[in-house]
């Protein structure tokens, strides 16, 4: 080896070590709560993330990432750590990866935050919510009123209740109708086959509701209408 290329791999080697290894960042947090409704053409619960053990006063960055996509393609947020290395931090406008707007079990997404002043430090992954939609539907097939069909329904305000489906008269209030829908699961999705229709199958024009509880509660219910012809001979 020749003098100047061993004073080259020498600087060389000097510059590695003083660089040294990544540090490994202790930056941590945990989400407010395991799913996230998003409403369909209006907006989503923002995922809110409590962080600690980050750099205090360091920069960082929070990021949603659907499962083998790139690194915040969900969703991503910035800020800067507090004295204490804490931090209070929200992603918003996150929608379900598939991009449905029908009811759904909830579709999962990776939360991560980066500590930058960690020098190197890699992103640490969080933990995984779930996103939702604020949702019903109720299958139009097999088009005869007497034919039992898949209702859906899902969002967080759902989630362990017990769901019940109301038939009223498309402009009234009284119950001609009440479906037992089941409880809704940690992103209040459920699901059931029943008939929707009056017990008459008079025809006419009428709103299906559901809600929680066994007691019909406009306010509270998601909803939608449907009509029954009279079948003409």
């Amino acid at each position: 080896m020749t003098y100047r290329n061993w004073a080259l791999s020498a600087v060389i080697a000097a510059a590695a070590a003083l660089a040294g290894p990544a540090v490994a960042s202790a930056a941590t947090g945990t989400l407010n709560q395991a799913c996230y409704t998003h409403i369909p053409t209006r907006s989503s619960q923002p995922i809110v993330i409590s962080l600690t053990g980050g750099t205090p006063g360091a920069d960082y960055e929070v990021a949603a990432t659907v499962p083998g996509k790139g690194l915040g393609s969900a969703g991503s947020a910035d800020g800067t750590f507090d004295p204490d290395g804490n931090a209070i931090a929200q992603i918003t406008d996150v929608s379900p990866p598939s991009g449905t707007i029908d009811p759904t079990k909830g579709q999962a997404v990776s939360i991560s935050v980066q500590d930058f002043g960690a020098e190197g430090a890699p992103p640490v992954t969080i933990g995984t919510a779930l996103i939702t939609t604020l949702s019903m539907s109720v299958s139009d097939k097999p088009s005869n009123p007497h034919a039992r069909r898949l209702i859906r329904i899902s969002g967080a305000p759902f989630a362990h209740r017990r769901l019940y489906g109301f038939i009223t008269k498309l402009h009234g209030s009284h119950v001609l109708k009440r479906i037992a829908i089941g409880r809704g699961d940690v992103c209040g999705f459920a699901k059931t086959k029943a008939v929707v229709a009056p017990p008459s199958f008079k025809a006419g024009n009428y709103r299906f509701y559901i809600n929680a509880g066994k007691k019909l509660n406009k306010k509270f219910a998601l909803s939608t209408s449907f009509e029954i012809f009279r079948k003409v001979l």
